[in-house]
């Protein structure tokens, strides 16, 4: 198929998949089943599996994930030569799992921990477990070769995390298609708001010094700081007092604020920022969607929206398995009762 016919069979596809997605208003039925067995025939329309109930929470996320990451793939299969970009966006999970093995054989477990398995986009060799070093082998994150001990892992988890966005960053510009500043400018963006709330999570709930908290901002240059792409938002908040109202209220993004009223302490929630960038972010990436038809901007903004749809499904089921509020396991999720997201 050339590019222009895969072009619009992606952009058809992805469009009746993600009317059918948990996201915006249809995210709120997630939170209206009263058992995780509802949920699953909600979410995925099958029989139940014959599982424990405990066994049942974890399947349903599993299977959320599988069915994501089956949609998206299919979806860069219609290309012959599918952007770079795209398939570098699945790396978060290569990432994410080698966290998971590095912590797993460090505490000495001697089975393999449930991984996220991307087939053949994924750069590791699962099979060579339980060697770590030829698990990595020939990949780009071959350096990561040995066990290492909670303090060292911390570090290494750090550097995974900058080479992803840096390698997402280089190849967003070389994105070939025309839509190459679309898609920039809204990563940027989106990977700044990321760092941003990152270091607002580190200095109210870690109580970290601003030197601390640059020290953990994802960069994409030569070091964290002001000129970088992706830490300038982040950069900005670092001086502001986080139980002062008014060291905020001439602040670029206050509407993302927790509200505050005359005369009650007051005093920053980053839940409630990351629920207001969540909710932003949602319809900005609806929005491009349909903006940029037949473009890159679909699959990269179908994987964005189906992110959040995963975020939504593992709240419902945190939700059933603490028996917590509905309403605040969509608040944490990113949603609101009546959303018209």
């Amino acid at each position: 198929m050339d590019y222009s016919g895969a072009s619009a069979y992606v952009y058809a596809k992805a469009s009746g998949m993600l009317r059918k997605a948990f996201i915006g208003q249809n995210a709120v039925r997630l939170f209206t089943v009263k058992s995780l067995s509802e949920l699953w025939e909600v979410v995925f329309g099958t029989a139940v599996p014959a599982v424990p109930e405990v066994m049942l929470a974890n399947q349903i996320e599993y299977e959320a994930v599988r069915r994501v990451l089956s949609q998206y793939t299919h979806l860069l299969e219609a290309y012959s030569r599918p952007e770079t970009f795209l398939i570098e966006l699945l790396r978060r999970y290569d990432i994410e799992n080698l966290k998971v093995l590095g912590a797993a054989l460090s505490l000495g477990e001697r089975e393999m921990p449930h991984i996220v398995d991307i087939g053949a986009y994924s750069v590791l060799n699962y099979g060579a477990w339980p060697d770590i070093k030829k698990i990595t082998k020939n990949s780009p994150f071959s350096w990561y070769d040995h066990l290492s001990e909670r303090q060292e892992r911390q570090r290494l988890s750090y550097r995974l995390d900058v080479q992803e966005f840096r390698t997402l960053w280089k190849m967003l510009h070389a994105i070939s298609d025309g839509t190459r500043q679309p898609l920039t400018d809204f990563y940027r963006r989106d990977y700044a708001l990321k760092n941003m709330l990152w270091g607002l999570r580190l200095r109210v709930y870690y109580n970290m010094s601003r030197e601390q908290v640059v020290d953990n901002l994802i960069y994409v240059g030569d070091a964290p700081g002001k000129s970088d792409p992706l830490c300038d938002l982040a950069m900005d908040i670092l001086d502001r007092a986080v139980d002062s109202y008014d060291d905020w209220k001439e602040w670029r993004f206050v509407e993302l604020l927790n509200p505050h009223e005359d005369g009650v302490v007051w005093k920053l929630d980053p839940m409630w920022v990351e629920q207001k960038i969540r909710l932003n972010e949602t319809r900005l990436a609806k929005r491009m969607f349909h903006q940029y038809p037949m473009t890159a901007v679909s699959p990269a903004m179908f994987f964005q929206l189906k992110v959040q749809e995963l975020r939504c499904i593992r709240a419902a089921v945190e939700s059933l398995r603490l028996n917590a509020d509905a309403e605040e396991a969509m608040y944490v999720a990113g949603i609101s009762a009546g959303t018209q997201q």
